[in-house]
């Protein structure tokens, strides 16, 4: 990208697995510019190769001396970003967090509902349909399904970039120490890894599970968003109750969250067989993980297997 700034590093995935805990966490360090939204320019189905004047406004705003990062958690598994993310940012650094991709494609599936891009719906019914390959509306078979291979993602970059340019980070390092997956990462762009952000010690976003409150979030949303059907993109409607109605919708999410804390009823309702239909489904790809990477995920397997 020719400019006198350029984007040094991105967290590109994996939805639902803690990226944006590590994107608040990198946002406060004061050798990090980071913009506060997600940074779709190369996963865009609109994406214009010779446009790149939206990158360019995020670099004009970053303080002179600053590592600039973008986020967007979908980069990881959509086949199209890897070449794009080459041509324009070659020498970029990437980090991926992973989740175990059950526990993540039930995550995003009540994320879904939540936004209001799917009814509410008992979760051991979609997926039952979803194994069968009835995915209605079809969207659903990339990001809750096709976003969780990991494998497949993974060998798509090592074939655009090499693999030194990729840091994967995943749930059992969280579970392990936060601090300290925090520091790889700050090691990795080549910042100070002594600072300590402020909300280090916070959980990552909760799920909404319970179904009163995930009904009226899904309400506000949509009044807040409208979606394209085919592609489930969200866009801001526009005027201040739509306004409202997302500020209200994040409120009651945050609100929701801290209450799993004491109401266990909260928790996602899926049958144990549902849990290893989609080990079975995501296996392969965990296994591909493993060789390509050297990691020992086990212990995804095991958290299903063992339920």
């Amino acid at each position: 990208m020719k400019t006198e700034r350029t984007i040094e590093f991105a967290i590109i995935g994996a939805a639902k697995s803690a990226s944006t805990w590590l994107h608040l966490a990198l946002r406060q360090h004061p050798s990090v510019y980071m913009p506060e939204s997600e940074t779709a320019f190369f996963e865009d189905p609109y994406y214009d190769a010779a446009n790149l004047a939206p990158l360019r406004r995020l670099i004009d705003e970053a303080p002179p001396d600053s590592r600039i990062g973008i986020k967007c958690p979908n980069y990881l598994c959509s086949p199209e970003c890897p070449p794009r993310l080459a041509r324009h940012l070659p020498d970029i650094r990437m980090i991926a967090i992973l989740r175990n991709p059950v526990d993540r494609a039930i995550s995003q599936y009540y994320h879904l509902i939540r936004s209001g891009r799917l009814p509410v719906a008992p979760a051991d019914e979609a997926f039952a349909a979803y194994m069968r390959g009835d995915f209605q509306p079809p969207f659903a078979n990339k990001l809750i399904l096709g976003f969780g291979c990991y494998g497949a993602g993974v060998e798509m970059f090592r074939s655009s970039f090499p693999a030194d340019r990729l840091l994967i980070l995943t749930d059992l390092d969280l579970a392990a120490d936060k601090r300290e997956v925090f520091r790889r990462a700050c090691r990795f762009i080549g910042i100070d890894d002594r600072f300590v952000p402020a909300t280090i010690a916070l959980p990552r976003n909760q799920g909404v599970y319970f179904t009163p409150i995930l009904s009226l979030i899904q309400r506000l949303n949509s009044k807040g968003f409208t979606f394209d059907p085919q592609l489930g993109t969200e866009t801001l409607r526009p005027g201040l109750r739509a306004a409202a109605a997302r500020r209200l919708a994040l409120s009651t999410s945050r609100v929701s969250a801290l209450l799993r804390h004491f109401v266990r009823a909260q928790e996602p309702e899926v049958s144990s067989t549902t849990r290893r239909d989609l080990l079975n489904y995501y296996r392969a790809d965990i296994e591909r993980l493993e060789q390509a990477t050297g990691l020992d995920l086990r212990a995804w397997k095991n958290a299903v297997e063992t339920r």
